[in-house]
Parts: C-alpha cells; sequence; structure tokens
C-alpha cells in the first residue's frame, strides 16, 4: 500500500485545544504502530504541521519533537514529539494551590459576568496587570503558568540547536499564524522561510514578497512567533517582534519596522493554503486533517441569549470563516482538475488534495460552554485529551478502512442530525 503524504492543520480555541493533544497523541501513536507493523493497510507521513493559537502551542510541540536537533538526540522522533506535547498541556495546567485558586477564581468571576453581573472591562496594558502577575508569582505561580515566553523556552529548550540541514531532508514543516495589527497583514512563521533564508530550501518562491503591496506575508519561524500567535489582545499587550521589514506602495521600497501581532483567530484559523505553497506538485500534501475545535454548527436547541453567549458564538463563526474559505478554494481546485485534468496552465504544477476533518463528538462540542476555554485545570485538560484520543482512534481506523469511500469536508464538518 502506498503511504499518503498527510498536512495537520491545528486550529485555536482557547483550553479547548486540549482535544487537539488527545488528536496529535493518538496520531503519532498510530503512525508509530503501523509503520512497525509489515503488513498492509494504508500508511501516512505527517510532511507539514499548523496552528494558530492553542493550536499553535499543540503544532510546535509536535514538530520540535519531531525535527532533528544537534543538541538533543532524542529530538527526531515520534516519542520526542508525545513527550512534548504531554509537558505542554502538563505546564499549562494550574498545578500549584495558587494556580489553582486563579483558575477557579477566574472561572467564577467568567460565570458571573456571563449570568450578567457588571464587572469592569480589563485593559492588558494598565499596569495593574503586571502588579497581578508579580504578586501571583511571589505566592508561588510557576512562570510557565503566567506567559507565553518562558513556557515556550521550557518546551523547546534547544530551539536555537535545530538541525535545519536535516529539517530540510525530513521534510517536516510547521506554520502558526498571526495577525500584524498595524498592517492588517495575514502573517504566517514558517519553517520553510527559516531553510529559504539559509539557502536550504529546495524550490524557493519565485516571487519576492517583498517586491509587491500584499496583506500576506512570510516570517521564519521562531518562538516569538508562536507567542504572537496566541496573544489575544484581550489579555495579552500585542506581541513585539523588532527589525521587522514591510513592503511599501513604492516600488522596491521597503520599510522596516517593530511589528505588532495579535492572535491568528484574525488571519487563519489555522492557515492552510499556505500548505500547498510549495514548488513542485510532489512536495505538496496528499490530504489535510483539520482539526477542528470551533463548532461549525451548534444545537437547534441552544438559546443564544446572554451578550456573552453571543460573542462567544461570534468567536467561533470568525475563527471558521477563513478557514472555510481556504477549504473551499482548495475543492474549487480539486474540482477544476476532475474537470479539466492538470497538464495545461494554470492547474500544472497542482494536484487533487483530500480534505479531512477531526472534531469532538457532538455531545461533546455542544456541551462545552465559552467560560470553560479559560478553564486550565489538569482535570479539564484530561478529559478533553481522552475524548480526542478515542475520536482519532476510532477516525484513524475507518480513514484506513474506508480508504476513498471515508468522508471528507465539507460534510465531516457537520454533524448528523439529531436522532
Amino acid at each position: 500500500m502506498s503511504t499518503k503524504k498527510v498536512a495537520i492543520a491545528c486550529q485555536g480555541g482557547g483550553t479547548h485545544a486540549a482535544f487537539t493533544w488527545g488528536v496529535l497523541t493518538q496520531i503519532l501513536e498510530t503512525k508509530k504502530a503501523w509503520d512497525a507493523d509489515a503488513g498492509e493497510g494504508e500508511k501516512f507521513d505527517i510532511i507539514a504541521i499548523s496552528g494558530t493559537s492553542a493550536g499553535a502551542l499543540c503544532a510546535l510541540a509536535t514538530w520540535y519533537g519531531l525535527v532533528p536537533n544537534t543538541a538533543d538526540a532524542d529530538c527526531g522522533t515520534i516519542d520526542k514529539a508525545i513527550d512534548r506535547l504531554d509537558f505542554l498541556w502538563t505546564n499549562f495546567a494550574a498545578t500549584t494551590p495558587v494556580e489553582i485558586a486563579h483558575n477557579q477564581m477566574v472561572g467564577t468571576l467568567l460565570q458571573w459576568k456571563a449570568k450578567g453581573v457588571p464587572f469592569p472591562g480589563s485593559n492588558p496594558y494598565a499596569g495593574h496587570g503586571n502588579v497581578g502577575l508579580s504578586a501571583l508569582a511571589m505566592m508561588g505561580a510557576r512562570s510557565d503558568y503566567l506567559g507565553f515566553p518562558d513556557l515556550l523556552n521550557a518546551l523547546c529548550p534547544d530551539f536555537k540547536t535545530i538541525d535545519w540541514a536535516a529539517v530540510a531532508k525530513a521534510d517536516r514543516r510547521i506554520m502558526v499564524g498571526a495577525i500584524e495589527v498595524l498592517s492588517g497583514n495575514f502573517e504566517i512563521f514558517d519553517s520553510n522561510k527559516t531553510l529559504e533564508q539559509l539557502g536550504l530550501l529546495a524550490s524557493p518562491p519565485k516571487v519576492d514578497q517583498y517586491d509587491v503591496t500584499r496583506w500576506r506575508m512570510r516570517r521564519a519561524i521562531s518562538l516569538e512567533g508562536v507567542a504572537a500567535s496566541g496573544t489575544l489582545p484581550e489579555i495579552l499587550p500585542a506581541q513585539v517582534i523588532g527589525n521587522t521589514t514591510f513592503p511599501t506602495c513604492e516600488p522596491n521600497k521597503v520599510v522596516t519596522r517593530n511589528a505588532y501581532y495579535w492572535d491568528g483567530l484574525y488571519s487563519q484559523n489555522p492557515p492552510v493554503r499556505n500548505l500547498l505553497d510549495v514548488g513542485t506538485k510532489a512536495e505538496k500534501p496528499d490530504e489535510i486533517w483539520v482539526v477542528r475545535i470551533n463548532p461549525q454548527e451548534i444545537s437547534p436547541q441552544s438559546q443564544k441569549v446572554s451578550l456573552e453567549d453571543i460573542k462567544d458564538r461570534e468567536n467561533d463563526l470568525a475563527g471558521n470563516l477563513s478557514l472555510n474559505q481556504e477549504l473551499d478554494h482548495i475543492l474549487t481546485i480539486n474540482r477544476w482538475i476532475a474537470e479539466h485534468g492538470d497538464s495545461h496552465p494554470p492547474l500544472r504544477g497542482r494536484k487533487i488534495v483530500e480534505v479531512r476533518t477531526i472534531k469532538m463528538r457532538r455531545e461533546t462540542a455542544w456541551g462545552l460552554q465559552h467560560t470553560s476555554k479559560f478553564d486550565r485545570s489538569a482535570d479539564h485538560f484530561a478529559r478533553l485529551r481522552e475524548e480526542g484520543q478515542a475520536v482519532a482512534k476510532e477516525w484513524l481506523a475507518d480513514w484506513r478502512a474506508r480508504g476513498k469511500d471515508f468522508a471528507s469536508y465539507p460534510n465531516d464538518a457537520r454533524y448528523p442530525e439529531p436522532a
């Protein structure tokens, strides 16, 4: 049987993305088992992974474990990728007494707010926010719990010694999405951009992104870029990355300034179209597996009556808007190739790419509350991880057993009608 080239796209959705922890763990464990089995059956290789916000954290943990590193011989293995995913969500959870108390207090306040209790608006640029973080640290909250920089540095302690030459040979790509506030650019932090800058990318882009004004930019992958992807503007000040180059309206002229980033929810959730932006047809994935956190549909019995409920549904819709547009674009190209072939421009170099969805069970997705997107309790994470593993185990078995008859997007993004 052939080995499918698979790209995995991980949607953001607050701590509900602990579901993705379970999904990716099961995918990795299944790949390891299938690779060791000499018997018949479809297999897959993970050639790329993308993510936004909490999905970007999952993507980084997986990719960092899968790529070789000159300082850590365990990197470049499935076991290391699973280890990094476990580390991420274990360290991100509230575990010390002060963290548990803080998490419970935040949950209670959010529930009161959802019931209409008035609270003053928060401002991430107000000085009292830093005072509060300092107080939590003095009382025993870990730096991993309080901010992305320390969490990401602990997650990827040898990021600076990634073996980029080996990454190029291994064909392992990561992309995370963010929005640059001042320009409005959809931006991705892309390991292929890093390879391009190092002269290691086999098929570099033919067009310089600074030649023309556009609203999509590629940057080299960095821990700061991953932090940018998860910077919710209501909670955190914009992630600043200095000495960033932007095109201008004047030909062949660029400007260098500080870049200010917000959560990738406002751009691509998660990046998908760039997964197909490679030099040759052979480098493109055969399938894209989207791990969807924001439900496309909600229960017909749902009564979104409070302002917080309305905002939560707006968040779902905003998170799915760009994703669905990019997936629909892929389906359009698939249809054109099926009708006209790929031997003539503009379809030359393109291929049919199957798009598939991995999502929570309907009862789980429809039973979650918007307040639980901020719940960092270990029990909450464990329940969603277990859900992700169970769903992915069944999904992968069906993928292998049913082959071309296995469900695909858009139908698999829907839930069956309730009995």
